[in-house]
């Protein structure tokens, strides 16, 4: 048995409907994408400009030293904000915050639930 052209026309109206939601999300992804990788040259362009050496300091030295670079960049930053930037947790950032404040290179300020961090000048 056939379908009635209406029909047909109606069904292929769907999935031209269904093929454009589809492209959408697409671009949407793709945009994302172009996002991701911009971030990325940028943190890339930071440490190449600053001379950073990854082969010759342990971890949390290249860590500290990433979160400086950062911080001379950026200003003043929330350990949330530095995660997001760097991909540490926001527990392991706020930790090492403490720690560079403890040694004297941040400095804290508080503003409502938010503690923003800084380099000592």
């Amino acid at each position: 048995m056939e379908m009635p052209i209406d029909e047909l026309l109606k069904q292929m109206d769907m999935q031209r409907a269904q093929m454009a939601i589809e492209l959408e999300k697409l671009k949407n992804l793709s945009a994302k994408l172009r996002e991701i990788e911009n971030r990325l040259a940028e943190i890339e362009r930071v440490i190449s400009a600053s001379e950073f050496k990854l082969r010759t300091k342990p971890v949390s030295s290249r860590t500290k030293e990433a979160i400086k670079i950062i911080l001379q960049k950026y200003g003043e930053l929330t350990p949330l904000q530095l995660s997001k930037l760097i991909k540490l947790s926001r527990t392991r950032c706020n930790e090492y915050l403490k720690e560079m404040e403890r040694e004297g290179i941040a400095i804290a300020r508080t503003d409502g639930r938010k503690k923003y961090y800084k380099l000592r000048q």
